[in-house]
């Protein structure tokens, strides 16, 4: 480095910048500890994975939780987000053993800014490992046990 990007930056008080920390959703109490221990070192916490276009948005939300457990909880908070934005749901359909759901919402004036809406709110919850907008409910994996009892 030359002596004058050397004195621009001592002037403006320019310094390198260290690598965020990532973190799971899951584990917001160590990052919160981390960030305590190490105040210099910016703290990141990963969210949800954001797998969608705003063009994907037909009205379907897919999503699968990490922890199945909380299934109850995320079911009611989406449904009570969806109501309170005015939102109407024609269709749901959940397993909750396996943490999955699906909402099915009717399309308004407006698909882009309900999209932007609905992919707000479910990426900020931290139970959604990740989800996308498609309008093929929950499905059966296809298994030699279930194709002859059907």
């Amino acid at each position: 480095m030359s002596k004058f990007d050397n004195m621009y930056k001592d002037f403006f008080g320019l310094k390198k910048l260290k690598e965020a920390v990532e973190f799971e959703a899951d584990e917001q109490d160590k990052a919160s500890e981390f960030a305590k221990d190490n105040p210099d070192t910016p703290v990141k916490i990963k969210e949800a994975d954001l797998l969608n276009k705003i063009s994907d948005y037909k009205g379907g939300v897919l999503y699968k939780l990490i922890d199945p457990a909380t299934a109850g909880n995320v079911k009611a908070d989406i449904q009570a987000f969806l109501n309170k934005k005015g939102m109407h749901v024609i269709k749901t359909k959940f397993d909750d053993a396996n943490g999955k759901g699906f909402f099915y919402i009717r399309l308004g004036e407006d698909p882009a800014k309900e999209s932007q809406r609905v992919q707000g709110f479910i990426s900020q919850l931290p139970e959604v490992e990740k989800f996308s907008f498609t309008l093929k409910p929950i499905q059966k994996q296809v298994t030699s046990n279930n194709i002859n009892n059907e």
